[in-house]
């Protein structure tokens, strides 16, 4: 398939989880205007302000990035946010960061597990994969606790190292 845009939206036990829209910039930068996710998701400017949330949203045009927020369903908040995006015809990508209020608390387990299910049934053929700086253990060890092995091999991103879904 050549476009992340048909898959429907998600629901697990604390969460819904759909595709972001442009109407959902201020939420974005709300949750993402912090030091540190900033500082360690690379195309993320410091301060991220609400022209950066929509320039990240409006990139998804092509169906070829999608960036997917978790919302807790008992308050209607946006905890965390799951990028997707397709490389060639063969690899698909997944990343995420959790609102730091949030973090350790299951979220982005939740939310990646959920989506990572979505995506092995719609897109079988490609490879799920993930980057990781290796100073990031939490990121590392949830990838691995979700199905992840380390590659050791460089990422496309400096600093990253590849992780490939075994599950």
């Amino acid at each position: 398939m050549d476009t992340l845009t048909h898959l429907p939206a998600l629901t697990t036990q604390r969460l819904h989880i759909r595709p972001l829209r442009v109407t959902d910039a201020q939420a974005v930068q709300d949750m993402t205007n912090h030091k540190v996710i900033t500082e360690c998701v690379h195309f993320l400017p410091t301060p991220f302000d609400h022209a950066a949330a929509l320039k990240l949203l409006e990139n998804q045009k092509s169906g070829h990035d999608l960036f997917w927020g978790a919302w807790l369903t008992a308050s209607s908040t946006l905890v965390a946010i799951i990028g997707t995006h397709l490389h060639g015809t063969t690899e698909l990508e997944i990343g995420y960061w959790v609102n730091p209020v949030f973090q350790r608390q299951g979220i982005a387990q939740e939310a990646t597990s959920a989506l990572i299910q979505a995506l092995r049934h719609n897109f079988s053929e490609r490879q799920i994969i993930a980057e990781c700086r290796p100073a990031n253990v939490p990121s590392s060890a949830l990838l691995q606790k979700l199905g992840f092995t380390p590659t050791h091999q460089d990422g496309l991103r400096p600093g990253r190292k590849k992780f490939i879904f075994k599950n």
